[in-house]
């Protein structure tokens, strides 16, 4: 009986001494630690090295622009075309779209301007509400309206064309409202 005793009895002590090896093996690694410790130190160091090699940024300092003084003739000013409101249905229902449409010309050609909306102002107006009633729904609300804005501005360059030096007298379609709404309740 003792034999069989003892048997268990040695595998037990195998047993303990396997799982008190296998505890001494699984602590901390100190030596991975320790390199990648050292590392970072390194990469800190050579960071901060660099850093200070490049030096600081210059300083910048503002200066007075002279602007040349613009020619009175040569100023830009805004003008109302129209201010109205247009139906349209493009998608099958009536949308009625409140508008208000400016142009940009130079002082010079104000005066022309100003005389070309007293002669032709209804023939202009029924000109933006074509462009207006056969728009697609997805033109007029784009976010910054480049289809109108391109239609509106070759129609109103062609009605007021060039000027004597074949400058347009047009500058730019400003369109500072442009609202919808469905008009079919």
């Amino acid at each position: 009986m003792a034999d069989t005793d003892a048997k268990p009895k040695a595998k037990e002590d195998s047993a303990a001494a396997a799982a008190s090896s296998d505890t001494a093996k699984k602590g901390l690694p100190i030596k991975t630690i320790a390199i990648v410790a050292g590392l970072l130190v390194i990469e800190a160091a050579v960071v901060v090295g660099v850093v200070s090699i490049a030096g600081s940024p210059k300083e910048v300092q503002g200066g007075q622009v002279d602007l040349a003084p613009v020619d009175a003739l040569e100023a830009i000013s805004e003008m109302l075309i129209v201010k109205d409101k247009f139906p349209n249905h493009s998608t099958g229902r009536v949308w009625l779209w409140d508008i208000e449409l400016q142009v940009q010309v130079k002082e010079k050609n104000r005066a022309f301007v100003e005389r070309l909306l007293e002669e032709r102002g209804a023939e202009i107006k029924t000109g933006v509400s074509r462009i207006i009633r056969n728009a697609h729904q997805s033109q007029l609300q784009e976010p910054n309206l480049e289809t109108l804005n391109r239609q509106l501005l070759r129609y109103l360059r062609d009605v007021a064309g060039t000027d004597a030096d074949g400058e347009e007298r047009i500058i730019q379609v400003l369109l500072p409202q442009l609202v919808g709404f469905p008009a079919d309740f």
